[in-house]
């Protein structure tokens, strides 16, 4: 691992940390789930065991899967607004879109085409694949 992969892993590390106190600032579990991530809706009388959830009924909390979806839309923006390819490399690799045929200058391309898409400036989309493009986010 080079000086500049361990740079943008600790910069996205720490984007990552002050989003979450930005999002999350009393660092509390979701009120809905408790921080397990799934909620039940059981009926006594027709699970097995409506106390603790069945199979069946068991589904991903939604206020938990808002949350993520904020998270990863809030760090990809501040991921653009920081404008290290480093930075950026780290964050593609994390969310599984870096390909090693990605070169330096493409990524500094799409930051900038990306922080003027944010900022609400026209910029010229062309025929290639964005890596910054939010509607990939999960």
């Amino acid at each position: 691992m080079t000086n500049n992969t361990k740079r943008g892993a600790l910069l996205l590390d720490a984007i990552h940390d002050d989003v979450h106190r930005r999002l999350n600032p009393d660092d509390e579990d979701c009120w809905n789930c408790g921080g397990e991530g799934y909620v039940h809706d059981c009926f006594d009388g027709f699970c097995a065991s409506a106390e603790d959830g069945c199979e069946d009924c068991t589904q991903p909390c939604p206020e938990c899967v808002d949350y993520k979806r904020q998270f990863a839309k809030a760090v990809r923006e501040e991921v653009i607004k920081c404008g290290s390819i480093d930075v950026a490399i780290a964050w593609l690799k994390s969310i599984g879109r870096w390909s090693d045929d990605v070169t330096p200058d493409r990524v500094q391309t799409e930051l900038a085409a990306a922080l003027s898409l944010l900022s609400k400036a026209p910029a010229p989309r062309g025929g290639i694949e964005h890596l910054f493009a939010e509607e990939d986010i999960p």
